[in-house]
């Protein structure tokens, strides 16, 4: 790698909610994620950033036990439009997060009102070990992943070998 900078990691998704009390319910109270920070945005620097006349947007940061994070965004000044992706179209399309216990979690959201798009799939890795997947439709009909690993892995590659 030259001089200069290079990537450190992912800093967080952001995922724009129109009513954050759901989007808090989803993924603090459903989900079980921890809020870190809750405040409004400057709208000056976001108008500079976002290239949008001053923007007045709450942000709300939950954090995963492994410490990465979401900032959830609402945008309390625009008329806000849900959009539901199609999963072939480019782009983002699916925020995937890394779960234990997939069963117990789908029970629980789908008590809270959510659903999902298929029954938890199991997916075969190359190495023959199996994830267990499972696709619903969180706040704004969102596409959020829920995936277990097999035990002792946090990607899909191989584990680590010690």
């Amino acid at each position: 790698m030259g001089a200069g900078g290079s990537v450190t990691g992912i800093f967080h998704a952001v995922v724009v909610v129109s009513a954050m009390d759901e989007g808090i319910r989803f993924f603090r109270d459903l989900l079980g994620m921890r809020v870190t920070f809750d405040e409004m945005h400057d709208p000056a620097s976001l108008e500079k950033l976002l290239q949008l006349p001053a923007p007045r947007v709450r942000s709300v940061i939950v954090e995963c036990p492994d410490g990465s994070e979401i900032e959830l965004a609402q945008f309390l000044d625009a008329e806000s439009r849900p959009v539901t992706r199609l999963f072939d179209q480019p782009g983002i399309n699916l925020l995937s997060l890394r779960v234990t216990a997939i069963e117990a979690l789908v029970e629980r959201l789908t008590a809270g009102g959510y659903t999902f798009t298929s029954d938890v799939v199991s997916q075969p890795l190359p190495d023959g070990a199996v994830a267990k997947v499972v696709v619903c439709r969180g706040p704004d009909g969102i596409a959020i992943t829920l995936t277990e690993l097999p035990e002792g892995r946090r990607t899909l590659g191989e584990p680590e070998r010690n």
